[in-house]
């Protein structure tokens, strides 16, 4: 009986590891394609890396630290030095505009961001 609780407490805890993992997986994405929005390419690294044009953004938590500035997320609105962009779903709304997510792509003021996520630790030189 304890095995079986022990084995069920683990998986229990694996299950919420995951999650978050997940939770956390588009969380670089958005912020580069939506709400940092400097067009052109960016690549994600990993959850807290991610190039955009060559310039290292790296994640915190809920913090953003950018060539730009330092950027907070609370709950999908984002603090940011040029004021305030609030997200609903794949609509990013601020003070220097209104940027749109559609799959990779984000457009808007500014123009386009194209986000890859292909990079892996795995990749090798040819």
């Amino acid at each position: 009986m304890k095995a079986i609780t022990t084995i069920t407490l683990m998986a229990m805890l694996m299950a919420s590891v995951m999650a978050e993992d997940d939770e956390d997986a588009g969380k670089m994405e958005a912020f580069v394609g939506g709400v940092y929005g400097e067009k052109g390419f960016a690549v994600i690294l990993s959850n807290d890396q991610a190039l955009v044009n060559g310039k290292l953004i790296l994640r915190n938590g809920d913090v953003y630290i950018t060539p730009k500035g330092v950027y907070t997320d609370n709950n999908g609105v984002y603090s940011c030095p040029k004021g305030i962009v609030s997200r609903n779903g794949d609509i990013f709304a601020g003070k220097t505009g209104i940027r749109y997510g559609s799959g990779d792509v984000f457009f808007g003021s500014g123009g386009a961001t194209i986000v890859s996520g292909g990079a892996s630790s795995s990749m090798r030189k040819p």
